[in-house]
């Protein structure tokens, strides 16, 4: 008799125990209230010949439309915006800032935020588009740089009826003579749905 109420609390306690872990496994389901980025890439480098260049390409971009999300996945929306980019070379200390390259583009598609979980955490991604330079010549923006736009959050934190997620930081790195830096800026927000 007693080894058979043991067998009716282990099973007890088993049923029990399952709904939390498949409550941790499930997808949720959110809606995309409002999104919006910010972005600026900007370098300069020096020549032997004391030729200098500057540039700057700077991506803003918001919510335009419907957006959804899942944890684990993607949280998404169609994006309005503009892609701004302005090249300048100084030939020589003496002489002046001569604009060489300049363009601005609108910013379309969708963009957002990848979440997925990380233990007891969740990793927020950076998945807008970046601000680099399409149109004019400059350095690239390397996969070091885009490795660091995200951000871990507590599990819990996604149980809110709503969730506020910023991503924000500043990388600078060096390859020769240029140096680039790359800022970033964003805001989601997600209502469970």
């Amino acid at each position: 008799m007693r080894g058979l109420s043991f067998a009716v609390v282990g099973a007890v306690a088993l049923a029990v125990s399952l709904p939390a872990s498949s409550a941790r496994s499930a997808v949720e389901r959110f809606t995309v209230v409002s999104a919006k980025a910010n972005a600026t890439l900007s370098f300069r480098s020096g020549g032997s010949n004391q030729s200098q260049t500057q540039g700057t390409a700077v991506l803003s971009a918001s919510k335009k439309g419907s957006g959804k999300g899942t944890l684990p996945g993607r949280a998404v929306a169609g994006l309005k915006g503009t892609l701004k980019e302005r090249v300048r070379i100084k030939q020589s200390a003496s002489s002046p800032y001569q604009e060489s390259c300049a363009n601005s583009n609108n910013v379309g598609g969708k963009g957002g935020i990848t979440l997925r979980r990380v233990g007891s955490k969740v990793e927020a991604r950076w998945a807008f588009p970046q601000a680099k330079m399409s149109f004019c010549r400059g350095p690239r923006l390397g996969a070091s740089t885009t490795a660091k736009m995200k951000r871990m959050y507590p599990a819990s934190t996604f149980e809110r009826n709503r969730v506020t997620i910023a991503l924000t930081g500043q990388s600078t790195s060096r390859a020769g003579s240029t140096t680039l830096t790359y800022r970033w800026n964003a805001k989601v927000v997600l209502a469970r749905s």
